[in-house]
């Protein structure tokens, strides 16, 4: 008897859904723990400043391993690298509530290796699976990233009052979702997985992207609203609570931010590709940012919850368009490949400066203003970047293939 191939339905269906489980494990680990710094950093002893090094660290690491990504594909397949990832993932977040201060740092840089592989390679998934519908499963991709982040944000308090519970098994739960993850992809037939080129042939990345001035927009941009989002989700809450939110609320209040993240990621890369070209869209995007930021830090504390929802769709936006951009602004799977790569390795690298820094001028200065202005400044470079990025083009337009 023949065995039957598996529908090409059904593998999109299966592929669709492998791409939104992994989307959920992306950002919970980071989420997860502003809730309960406080915690954390009284366990582990950790000061103001050692709290911001130590929840920037994986945006560092995501930069660090991110420009890895494409070269594995040299060695194994695309399943292969993206169900590893998700292993990875897993052991990662399993570790850091393990073995005191030394496991938090080792399971940190393991999560993060994983975690980047996969927000390199999921990108050039979609762009390759799904080429007719590249804006609805990337907004799609982007809300999950959101869902898993907003989830992790929110039940993480609730986690810790369980009987029998502590911050530790609070943060290790998220080792089930990754494990769940990793076994849709490898589930997924290969087939359905083969970039361009004979099936199984490696993808060879292209010369000039780091000399490409597209490719730098894209990037900077990517790092610049990254350096916003990274620094929120690890400091929100202790702003809040510093404001006189209580701990539970203020965890609540960054998990409505990531969860309203929701709207704007399905809606603004529809957005952005209803106009010549992305501007517009970034445009509205980054003023929401600067908006919600200046109500969450100046505002009465009964503002802090608008505030929080009006930041969070401006976050949301920022996002699904910056990671939208690496596959508008490439003309192939090797292309986005090597773009997803730069883009987030170099982008994430310049983003971990984001958390390290607010920690430190709160130490110093023993307010918040610094940390506000600098946040002012941070969304004005990520527009001006987003201005040049968010313009037609493709990188390497001069390349000959």
């Amino acid at each position: 008897m023949t065995l039957r191939r598996p529908s090409i339905t059904y593998t999109k269906a299966l592929l669709l859904l492998a791409v939104l489980l992994a989307g959920l494990n992306m950002r919970a680990m980071l989420t997860t723990m502003g809730p309960v710094l406080d915690d954390i950093s009284t366990s582990l002893d950790l000061s103001p400043s050692g709290a911001g090094l130590m929840v920037a660290l994986p945006t560092l690491y995501f930069g660090v391993f991110g420009l890895l990504a494409p070269r594995l594909l040299r060695a194994f397949s695309m399943r292969r690298v993206i169900v590893g990832s998700l292993v990875v993932v897993a052991l990662g977040v399993g570790l850091r509530s393990v073995l005191g201060i030394f496991g938090m740092y080792a399971g940190l840089l393991i999560a993060s290796a994983g975690i980047s592989m996969g927000m390199v390679l999921v990108p050039v998934v979609i762009k390759n699976a799904f080429p007719q519908r590249i804006s609805l499963v990337m907004s799609l991709y982007t809300m999950s990233f959101c869902l898993g982040a907003s989830l992790g944000a929110g039940l993480v308090v609730p986690m810790t009052h369980l009987p029998h519970s502590s911050w530790e098994w609070a943060l290790a739960f998220w080792v089930l979702p990754a494990l769940a993850a990793a076994a849709i992809w490898r589930a997924v037939p290969r087939a359905g997985l083969d970039t361009e080129g004979a099936p199984g042939e490696p993808i060879t990345p292209p010369k000039g992207m780091f000399r490409d001035r597209l490719a730098w927009q894209v990037t900077l941009y990517m790092g610049l609203q990254s350096s916003i989002g990274q620094s929120l989700i690890a400091w929100l809450p202790m702003i809040l609570i510093s404001r006189g939110m209580p701990a539970a609320e203020a965890g609540a209040a960054l998990s409505v931010t990531l969860l309203v993240q929701l709207v704007t990621n399905l809606a603004a890369p529809w957005l952005a590709m209803r106009g010549r070209d992305q501007r517009t869209a970034i445009t509205m995007m980054v003023c929401m940012v600067i908006a919600g930021l200046l109500g969450i830090f100046y505002a009465p504390l009964s503002w802090a919850w608008p505030s929080a929802i009006v930041m969070g769709l401006g976050m949301g936006g920022t996002f699904s368009i910056a990671v939208s951009l690496l596959v508008l602004r490439s003309r192939s799977s090797r292309d986005a490949t090597a773009l997803s790569g730069m883009a987030q390795g170099v982008g994430y690298t310049v983003a971990s400066i984001g958390p390290v820094l607010v920690g430190v001028l709160y130490e110093y200065s023993g307010t918040w203003h610094a940390v506000a202005a600098m946040f002012v400044g941070v969304c004005i470079a990520a527009w001006i970047m987003g201005m040049k990025a968010g313009r037609n083009g493709v990188v390497l337009a001069g390349a000959i293939d």
